[in-house]
């Protein structure tokens, strides 16, 4: 059985692939035999052939769409090329398998409720539009037998969008020899001193790679000022992000956000998700955020707005809390935290599932897809 694979970025650095790029070996045992298109691949990957299509220009949003052509245009020439052609959305409509790690809909609908306060906005609005038009052009279109949706909501969205898809469930994975409650016996003394964290100080993590806007940042620091009028010893650690973005937004809240910590890209998240001591997340849109399992694996009590993906990790008041989009009400719930009337009961994972399980699940969907 052949696959080809179809994505920009085949890679572990990848939150929308890391599940596929892990589960590789295991589908090489199964006995596939796997060609990936893509601009970007990890070296030492368990695949046959690797083709790089051609990349052009510097504009991230317009290059992603640059891509889809090419992969289609590859595809038309050279007609049947694998038993299962698996597209990440929304690249290769003429596939089998289909992959959804974000919903242009949802995030839409958030962006006409946040309004347009700054050009990065208009832009952001722009490219959305037509990554909304193109997104519905391939649900629309799209010969995929299977439909691999991230989250119970993601499916909902593409249901309402297309009801005759079959929509499958394949929740976001996490590496457990990497993120297991043992993390924090093992790195947060070493963590917070580094860090320069006194014993006392009470540590909310937030992780992000961009799109700050969309992932709640700025709630999460104005959240975080409210808080600190009662619990001055509260403190936020920012993970990821690149140097130019960093500077810009440590000068766009000014000197008086001293405590707020940036650590930049790191391999070794695991590490501050160690240091802290709850994972703060206000998002407006995501489909499943990866962080969210992550964090909750090593333990952390978890911060989450209603966005896409948090009710398949959220247990309200078991394993964290549902906070507003609001920055007082959302300090409200912290605070419940930080003075001890709300206690975490247990860490748990709810739908989310290990790297293993994950590879087991796809292997068994690509199957589905190529009956």
């Amino acid at each position: 059985m052949k696959l080809l694979i179809i994505d920009p970025n085949v890679s572990v650095s990848s939150p929308s692939m890391r599940g596929v790029v892990l589960a590789l070996p295991f589908l090489v045992q199964r006995g596939w035999s796997i060609e990936v298109w893509c601009w970007e691949c990890d070296e030492g990957l368990p695949v046959d052939r690797v083709v790089k299509l051609p990349r052009v220009g510097n504009v991230p949003a317009l290059g992603l769409h640059v891509f889809g052509w090419w992969a289609q245009r590859r595809h038309r020439q050279l007609g049947r090329v694998a038993d299962v052609v698996m597209s990440i959305s929304p690249y290769e409509p003429n596939c089998d398998a289909c992959l959804v790690q974000f919903s242009p809909f949802d995030w839409e609908r958030r962006q006409r409720v946040l309004g347009m306060e700054s050009m990065r906005d208009v832009y952001e609005r722009a490219v959305n539009a037509l990554g909304l038009w193109v997104a519905r052009r391939f649900f629309r279109r799209t010969t995929a037998r299977v439909v691999m949706a991230v989250s119970e909501a993601v499916a909902n969205d593409l249901r309402e969008e297309n009801a005759a898809l079959n929509v499958r469930l394949l929740p976001n994975s996490y590496d457990p020899r990497r993120f297991h409650a043992g993390v924090r016996d093992a790195f947060r003394g070493e963590t917070r001193r580094r860090l320069g964290y006194e014993e006392a100080q009470r540590v909310f993590v937030f992780a992000s790679t961009g799109h700050y806007r969309r992932k709640g940042f700025f709630l999460a620091v104005e959240a975080m000022k409210e808080l600190r009028v009662k619990h001055p010893e509260a403190r936020l650690l920012v993970v990821g992000g690149t140097p130019a973005r960093l500077a810009a937004l440590k000068k766009e809240l000014g000197e008086e956000c001293e405590w707020i910590s940036y650590t930049g890209m790191v391999t070794d998240v695991e590490r501050y998700f160690a240091a802290a001591d709850a994972f703060l997340f206000p998002s407006y849109s995501e489909a499943f955020a990866l962080v969210e399992v992550e964090a909750a694996a090593c333990g952390l009590p978890l911060f989450l707005t209603p966005h896409h993906g948090a009710e398949m990790i959220l247990e309200e008041g078991g394993n964290g809390r549902q906070i507003p989009f609001d920055a007082k009400g959302a300090a409200n719930v912290l605070a419940e935290f930080l003075d001890g009337s709300w206690k975490p009961q247990k860490a748990m994972m709810k739908h989310a599932i290990d790297s293993e399980t994950y590879a087991v699940r796809l292997d068994e969907m690509l199957k589905e897809a190529a009956a």
